[in-house]
């Protein structure tokens, strides 16, 4: 497991984006139980779309990762990964 110290290193090398930051920040303080993405959208105030596109581009670098939700299965709850 990375120290704190190693994981903000390594975060800046991927060049991440202000509302990239915020959004993983989010989840990582979620821990085990994720967040959907109407949750995430409470917390900050960004639009939609911003957010959208902030989970679609950690997903693609595996920073999180996306679990069906079993209370309702039409949406997803994205975790750190």
């Amino acid at each position: 497991m990375m120290s704190e110290k190693e994981l903000e290193q390594e975060l800046k090398n991927l060049k991440l984006t202000k509302s990239q930051k915020i959004v993983l920040d989010i989840l990582r303080d979620s821990g085990k139980n994720g967040v959907t993405p109407k949750e995430l959208l409470d917390e900050v105030s960004f639009a939609p779309r911003t957010v959208r596109y902030a989970l679609r581009k950690l997903l693609k670098k595996k920073l999180i990762k996306r679990v069906p939700c079993l209370q309702d299965m039409r949406q997803y709850i994205y975790l750190p990964a």
